[in-house]
Formats: C-alpha cells, sequence, structure tokens
C-alpha cells in the first residue's frame, strides 16, 4: 500500500482503515496488526498536530508493505524537523497524574516495533518501521 494524505485528523483515519485492509489481506494475525495500527496512528496523529505548527498544508506519505510476514511501515512528511528517537523513555514509576504530559506514545511506538529508524532530508521526516510478528517486541 502506498498513500499520500494531506495533513488532516480525517485523512488520518482512512489511512488506518486501508492500512488495516492491506494486513488483513496479507495474513498478519491480529496481534501484530493491532501493532502497527496503534504505532501508525500515534505517528500519524502526533505529525499533524505538532509537525504543522504555521497551520500550512501538508502531506503525509504512507508506505506498508508486507515480505515474509515481515511488515515494514514508511513515513515521510514534510513538517517540522522531529526525530522520535531522540527523546528518552519516560519514567513511567509512579502517580501518573503527576507525570508530565508527552512521550509516552511515542515510548510504546518504539517499543512495539521491532526495528525503528529517522532520517530527515531535503524532502523532510522519513521514519521506518518494521514489524516481525514472530519477534520479541524490541525493548
Amino acid at each position: 500500500m502506498r498513500l499520500r494524505i494531506p495533513n488532516r485528523l480525517e485523512d488520518v483515519f482512512l489511512a488506518l482503515n486501508r492500512a488495516e485492509g492491506t494486513l488483513d489481506r496479507a495474513d498478519i494475525d491480529a496481534s501484530c496488526r493491532a501493532d502497527v495500527r496503534l504505532v501508525l496512528e500515534e505517528l500519524l496523529v502526533n505529525t499533524v498536530r505538532h509537525g504543522y505548527p504555521d497551520g500550512r498544508d501538508g502531506s503525509i506519505e504512507i508506505t506498508l508493505r508486507v515480505e515474509s510476514d515481515i511488515v515494514h511501515l514508511e513515513l515521510r512528511d514534510d513538517a517540522v524537523p522531529f526525530d522520535p528517537l531522540q527523546y528518552e523513555t519516560p519514567d513511567l514509576p509512579g502517580d501518573i497524574a503527576r507525570r508530565e504530559i508527552g512521550g509516552l506514545g511515542l515510548h510504546l511506538a518504539r517499543s512495539i516495533a521491532s526495528d525503528f529508524h529517522y532520517a530527515r532530508d531535503a524532502s523532510g521526516n522519513c521514519v521506518v518501521i518494521r514489524f516481525a510478528p514472530s519477534d520479541e517486541p524490541a525493548t
């Protein structure tokens, strides 16, 4: 699946539905499909909400493919620079009500994926993620 969407929340949910259909047709197990959807939703929603602080129109390109039961997900956007790997693991113990807001979703996304890479070039941000249904999640 290759899809380019505008940076609008309503288009994020259309992309999520397309991704689910692609994974379902590839016979990816339900647990891995749920992981991919969670990570994809987290990254797309964050990009739409925070990647265009000036309110300009932008686009996000999503590539999803399955090869030998490995799910490859690539996201490219023309948003402001943002490296999701630069943030440290949030402090999880203690009262969740007293935690600083932010970072938990990214931590979860990095933990679920088998591989998680970020790069930035002249076109913008690029995140490449691999999910291996038979692998234990990376820690």
